[in-house]
């Protein structure tokens, strides 16, 4: 087995505990498979200077690495924040193969900021020996938006699902204090801009006797206090629990206590949207933004349910839909949704991100 160098621009720390956790669970795979993983990655940071200091170490410490080892790979995440560390080690070290793994908004730009990089990702894609993408919307951007060719695309879901974490846990509503007789409604993200948070709120509001049910909001993000001032002005403090960001193992007792999850993201980015996969694999019934990832695993009505990107009272709709299902409909929809889920078994699809790097 050959020595891997792994960067990337996200990764998860003790504050910001699922951020870039698909990173990790990606050195996770190789490692556990024989190969030598060394990690330079930088994790988040709350403050420019924060950030600036972040990136300085993290080039520093991945040029210092590749100069004092050797490597037979250089596996980047996220290649807009990567491509010019990309060029350096390239020229250090020419015989090494580099291989990318994009994600999000690094090749699918969200706005004026993400734009600048993109001339830049495509000048850095010519040195790659290949690509991977999450999923086969992102195949078919890296082949339609970037003159890929289709043999120097490979597609690996995100790092996969975890099943020895992601699983129904029983009586998860009484471990996290919740009303067992009560139907949960949550949403898991972060407060950030088209991640959909206010979206979700909309649909909350426009519930009939809300206080029938309990929502579950858990997440952290700059728009934070913009969502706080949300709740207050749909008067919705006493019908929602707010929690930080959980580690995944957390998460999962979350999922579990959830019975309606909804994913109302629009970014056009959302490359694979792994927590309607975790949430699926839990016994949530998942209603997402039909758009982006999500449409590469939900089956509308079958397995999950598509609503409108941005609009709440689509959601809200759907919602109540389901509120109405008598307990075979939404058996049928939980069995569907589990098996779809299980098509992401990590230790299924563990292999698939191996032969990747064999077969370079």
């Amino acid at each position: 087995m050959g020595k891997i160098l792994l960067i990337s621009n996200m990764y998860p720390s003790k504050k910001y505990k699922h951020y870039g956790v698909f990173v990790q669970n990606t050195a996770s795979i190789l490692k556990n498979n024989g190969y030598q993983v060394d990690v330079s990655a930088l994790k988040k940071k709350d403050s420019k200077l924060g950030k600036l200091g972040g990136y300085l170490s993290f080039y520093i410490k991945s040029i210092f690495l590749c100069l004092f080892h050797h490597y037979d790979y250089l596996y980047a995440h996220y290649i807009s924040h990567c491509a010019l560390l990309i060029k350096i080690i390239k020229k250090l070290k020419p015989s090494i193969k580099v291989i990318v793994n994009v994600h999000g908004n690094d090749v699918v730009p969200e706005d004026a900021h993400d734009e600048k990089f993109i001339p830049l990702v495509k000048s850095t894609l010519p040195l790659i020996d290949l690509c991977i993408v999450p999923s086969s919307y992102y195949q078919k951007v890296m082949m339609e938006q970037y003159g890929l060719n289709e043999d120097k695309i490979k597609i690996f879901p995100s790092g996969g699902i975890n099943f020895d974490v992601f699983q129904e846990i029983e009586n998860a509503k009484e471990k996290l204090h919740l009303d067992p007789n009560k139907k949960c409604i949550g949403y898991i993200g972060r407060y950030e801009k088209r991640k959909g948070w206010e979206v979700f709120l909309e649909a909350i509001s426009l519930l009939e006797n809300v206080e029938q049910y309990q929502i579950v909001m858990v997440g952290v993000g700059e728009d934070e206090e913009k969502a706080n001032a949300l709740i207050q002005e749909y008067h919705l403090e006493n019908v929602i629990k707010k929690y930080p960001m959980q580690t995944q193992k957390e998460l999962a007792l979350f999922y579990s206590a959830i019975d309606i999850f909804c994913f109302p993201t629009y970014r056009k980015s959302d490359s694979l949207g792994l927590v309607g996969l975790e949430a699926m694999a839990c016994g949530c019934i998942v209603i997402a933004s039909n758009m982006a990832g999500p449409t590469s695993y939900i089956k509308d009505q079958e397995n999950g349910f598509f609503f409108k990107p941005r609009d709440g009272k689509d959601l809200n709709q759907k919602i109540e839909d389901i509120l109405s299902m008598n307990e075979h409909q939404i058996k049928e929809i939980k069995d569907h949704a589990y098996q779809t889920a299980k098509a992401y078994d990590v230790n299924d699809i563990s292999q698939n991100l191996v032969d990747i790097f064999n077969g370079i």
